[in-house]
């Protein structure tokens, strides 16, 4: 959560949908560029930490909101609030409130999704790309499902990387993850790799998890204060997971689909410089699958590629390879 993390630094603003978005804004110094960092789940711009502490300190101008359903932005219950390209123009409406032409865009986890269909929507507001262990995805013109994704990642690596969307689409998903918070962390920033494949990746391994299972160690990374900063962005006072989980709901809903129908052929490439940072250890980007899926949109010579020996959480568990890896990359 911007504001309870970042007091100094966090804003706010009403946009023209009527949606009122927290973020962090640090001002560029001389003619640095301004870095958009966008979050996944279950995260915040608090995710973001190590980074803009490092770059905020280096010139770089910053924007880091709160997305929809996080921290202190709004959190509108029915999910078609969360269709992407209502979401990149809410983005992009930040940028003009600050009359940003471009922006280096950086996504993880689902920043990395909306990143993605900000390359399609608004192309000419990116001067580069940076994709943190999920890769920039096609637009799905003919619909989403997420079944073929696991039927084809338990034939490549023999397990399905989606199965507890199953979990997340259901309407007790959001108050079972938020009352039992311990076990959210526990899965989502597990000591283990395997303890979150075997607890979330698995069809029907989260709800088993969620009712019948044990939370696991946390990661040494994961601090007690970083925990306790968690939990008070997740309370239910604040929303808990629920809301959030409308991002996943509204793509699984297909409420995407005919926005993303629309998308031109040419707006499917990606036309400037992009980063694709893999993390070799996590369960769910899988670095094979997200290079291949990647590499096919974008020209050779635009498009560099960094492995990191991490799990999906490369911003918070290798905070430094990370930041070497984007510093490279912005320069």
């Amino acid at each position: 959560m911007a504001a309870l993390a970042f007091p100094n630094i966090t804003t706010s603003a009403k946009l023209s949908s009527g949606v009122t978005y927290s973020y962090v804004h640090v001002q560029a110094k001389d003619s640095m560029p301004y870095l958009l960092l966008l979050h996944g789940f279950p995260s915040s711009a608090y995710d973001w930490r190590h980074q803009i502490e490092f770059f905020s300190d280096r010139g770089y101008g910053l924007i880091v909101p709160d997305l929809l359903g996080y921290g202190a932005t709004d959190k509108p219950q029915e999910k078609e609030a969360y269709r992407l390209m209502k979401m990149c123009g809410e983005v992009v409406e930040i940028l003009d409130i600050y009359g940003l032409e471009k922006v280096v865009g950086v996504g993880h986890d689902w920043g990395s999704f909306l990143l993605g269909r900000l390359a399609n929507y608004h192309p000419a507001r990116f001067s580069k790309f940076a994709f943190l262990d999920i890769a920039y995805a096609l637009p799905n013109a003919e619909g989403f499902s997420v079944d073929p994704i696991n039927e084809m990642t338990t034939q490549m690596i023999e397990y399905p990387v989606f199965g507890y969307w199953h979990f997340f689409k259901d309407e007790d998903s959001g108050d079972l993850m938020t009352d039992k918070m311990d076990h959210t962390i526990a899965v989502a920033y597990a000591s283990s790799y395997d303890f979150s494949k075997d607890n979330l990746c698995y069809l029907g391994a989260a709800r088993r998890y969620y009712t019948s299972g044990t939370p696991g160690p946390i990661a040494a990374w994961f601090a007690d204060h970083e925990i306790e900063m968690h939990k008070k962005i997740f309370s239910k006072e604040q929303g808990g997971y629920g809301p959030p989980l409308n991002w996943y709901k509204c793509e699984i809903a297909n409420l995407n689909g005919p926005d993303e129908a629309k998308v031109a052929k040419e707006d499917y490439y990606l036309m400037v410089p992009s980063l694709l940072v893999k993390c070799k250890c996590g369960p769910l980007g899988v670095p094979a699958v997200q290079e291949m899926g990647m590499k096919p949109w974008i020209e050779e010579e635009l498009l560099t590629v960094v492995e990191i020996e991490s799990g999906h959480w490369c911003l918070l568990e290798k905070p430094r390879e990370t930041i070497e890896a984007l510093e490279r990359f912005f320069e």
